[in-house]
């Protein structure tokens, strides 16, 4: 088993075509030692790899707001018959930012997602691991991460 890093450019192209063959992913969130799962579709900024979501009023946004921590799961199914799956983490409200009406970046946001949104979450992520078991007939490693300054 190799652990060979794959070059950071590289791993960028991989990431980004991932992000735009998806459509749907999992937002993790906790309050209170409690866990929540919510799948949700999603948009990409194509300049960044910023995930916006559409959340309706609930726990999830009480619970980010209450405890800004996240962690986002994204996976292809076995059914394609590959192995693959993508880890999301953001915290702090400066990597988690709620738009609204009015906001300067609302419009622009609401012009790439479907359908009118009253709310708006942008999530700017501070770690993306990809994992491919792909990757090893490349001579990488399966798993390859990008961390994004803090």
């Amino acid at each position: 088993m190799t652990s060979q890093k794959m070059p950071e450019d590289e791993l960028k192209r991989e990431i980004r075509e991932y992000l735009d063959k998806r459509k749907v992913l999992v937002l993790c969130t906790c309050s209170n030692n409690i866990p929540r799962a919510t799948p949700m579709d999603f948009y990409t900024d194509q300049d960044s790899f910023n995930i916006y979501v559409g959340p309706a009023p609930g726990r999830k946004v009480k619970n980010i707001e209450e405890n800004p921590e996240i962690s986002i799961g994204i996976y292809t199914p076995m059914s394609e018959g590959k192995i693959q799956g993508m880890q999301i983490t953001a915290s702090g409200k400066k990597n988690l930012i709620f738009l609204k009406e009015g906001d300067e970046e609302f419009e622009k946001v609401q012009k790439i997602v479907r359908g009118k949104r009253k709310l708006l979450l942008k999530i700017i992520p501070e770690k993306i691991e990809l994992l491919d078991y792909d990757f090893i007939k490349l001579g990488y490693s399966r798993l390859q991460i990008l961390e994004f300054n803090k």
